[in-house]
């Protein structure tokens, strides 16, 4: 079971605090964390979600995650990099990036909070969570904003993240 909060349109705790599924089940907001992994070659590291995921499975997606009740925002964006792609960055190797994004739909409402950290691993080197992903592969920059520009199905990424994307491409 992994409790999360539910906060408000305004990103602030109801002091509703319960499990993921149920939250999820009920479309209740909640924040979640997403890290751009970025290398020295202007590439970008995505990660192939899992076929067994409630949601996205299959698609190429950025490391990310819940936060967990009681957890900080940069807490969280350790813990998902280190549980997912295995390597362990610091606060100070974390870099907060874009202004947070809210989700609000049918299902799975939250709101993200981005940041970003550099590896210059290779693919190999990383040790993925077999349960959540099956694998990790470098996309240049250039060539996944070309992807969302073409509606590729094979990514989680859509219009609205393409200003992400072009703006990691200055860092």
């Amino acid at each position: 079971m992994e409790l999360i909060e539910i906060v408000d349109k305004d990103g602030n705790f109801t002091g509703q605090i319960m499990d993921k599924e149920e939250a999820h089940d009920k479309n209740l907001l909640h924040n979640e964390v997403a890290v751009f992994i970025i290398n020295d070659k202007k590439q970008v590291l995505l990660q192939k979600r899992s076929a067994n995921k409630r949601f996205n499975p299959n698609k190429w997606a950025l490391c990310a995650g819940h936060v967990d009740a009681g957890e900080s925002l940069e807490s969280a964006a350790l813990r998902e990099v280190k549980e997912e792609v295995g390597i362990d960055i610091t606060t100070n190797d974390l870099k907060p990036f874009a202004e947070r994004e809210f989700t609000i739909r049918d299902s799975n409402s939250h709101i993200t909070y981005f940041y970003y950290a550099k590896s210059n691993l290779n693919e190999k080197d990383f040790i993925i969570q077999k349960e959540e992903l099956s694998e990790v592969k470098w996309f240049d920059i250039d060539n996944v904003i070309d992807m969302i520009k073409s509606k590729d199905d094979s990514t989680v990424f859509r219009e609205e993240r393409l200003s992400l994307f072009e703006q990691l491409r200055d860092i």
